[in-house]
Parts: C-alpha cells; sequence; structure tokens
C-alpha cells in the first residue's frame, strides 16, 4: 500500500487545541509542503515534506490526515478566478480564456498540473468536482438562459481544461506557438457559444 493509497484516513489534529509548539510544527510542515508540492506537483512524498520540516514523517499524517488533505490545503484551486467570472456574461469566455494563459500568472500552471497529477484520487476529485460546482456553476448557471444551464457551464470549464492540458501539460506545439490574442479569440469565443448560445 503507498502513502497515496491509503483507504482509512486519520482524522487530522484539532488545530484550535494545538499548543504552541503543535502550531509551530503545524505550520513547518504546511509551509514545506508548499514549497514541495509546487516543485514536485503531487510527487512530493510525505517523507519528503517531513525531512524540509524537520519533523517526523507520522506527524504530517497526525496534523493533516492524509498527504491528500495536505496537497488541498497547500494547493489553491480557486486562484482568483470570482472577478473574471463576475463580468459581464457576454465576454466571459474571453475573459476566462485570457486569464488562465496570462504568463504574469505562472502559478496557474504549477496549480493546474499539481491538480491534473492527483486528479485520479478520490479526495482530490471530490475537490475538483466540487470546485466546479461551487466556483463556476453557481457563479455562471444563474445568469444564463435557456436550458441545461448547469450543464454547459460544467462542458464549458470541461472545454476550458481541454485547452489548459494542450499548453500546460502536453505543450503541444500547434497551440503553443499561436499568439494568445488568437488563442483568446478561437477559444474565448468557443467557450462563449456553449454558455450563450
Amino acid at each position: 500500500m503507498t502513502e497515496t493509497s491509503s483507504p482509512a484516513r486519520s482524522a487530522p489534529v484539532d488545530e484550535s487545541h494545538l499548543r504552541p509548539a503543535g502550531r509551530a510544527t503545524r505550520a513547518a510542515i504546511e509551509e514545506a509542503a508548499r514549497r514541495l508540492f509546487a516543485e514536485r506537483g503531487f510527487d512530493a512524498s510525505v517523507r519528503a515534506i517531513a525531512t524540509e520540516a524537520g519533523v517526523d514523517p507520522a506527524l504530517v499524517i497526525r496534523h493533516f490526515g492524509s498527504k491528500e488533505a495536505l496537497f488541498l490545503r497547500c494547493v489553491d484551486t480557486a486562484g482568483g478566478i470570482g472577478a473574471v467570472l463576475d463580468g459581464p456574461l457576454e465576454s466571459v469566455g474571453r475573459r476566462l480564456v485570457a486569464y488562465f494563459l496570462d504568463p504574469a500568472r505562472p502559478l496557474l500552471r504549477q496549480r493546474y498540473l499539481a491538480l491534473a497529477q492527483a486528479a485520479h484520487l478520490d479526495q482530490v476529485r471530490e475537490e475538483m468536482v466540487r470546485h466546479t460546482a461551487e466556483t463556476y456553476v453557481a457563479a455562471l448557471a444563474p445568469r444564463l438562459t435557456g436550458e441545461h444551464r448547469e450543464l454547459r457551464v460544467a462542458l464549458a470549464v470541461a472545454q476550458l481544461g481541454g485547452l489548459l492540458n494542450l499548453v500546460f501539460r502536453q505543450e503541444d506545439p500547434i497551440v503553443t506557438g499561436a499568439a494568445t490574442e488568437d488563442l483568446v479569440a478561437l477559444y474565448g469565443d468557443a467557450l462563449q457559444r456553449m454558455l450563450t448560445p
């Protein structure tokens, strides 16, 4: 059994019951995990995180319950997307593509790659489903007209994921060699047609 496939997760320590030394240990683990998950994605091991934090590996699980829970705590799945979704509905497709392809946001690539790498794990997959429902569907579906509003938003998110996969994981030369403004226009308009046909 690997450290990522444990069927029984430990209940993490309640942070409010920790003494100062316990809070310091927890903070050191979280800081080390953020750094290593950013560098290595989900491949960062519990043992490596513990070594970086200067603690016993058992303390990582004791404090956070599982590697998956620690990972989700350290990888921001929201990424500040709210302002993009709150803008005018008729241009949200282009704004979404521009946001994710903005070279001034290199952390988005790291987050996407880390989440994609761990998406086969139940806890991570459940968080991704929750994130899509709460961040995208809840924000956009009530503003849409016509049938299948929630489904259309979920499918637009899937379309966006396809673009990110080509750009960030596969590094497809046709797509990565294209001008960003062309990707924003072409792919943004394709997303827009799903949302506002």
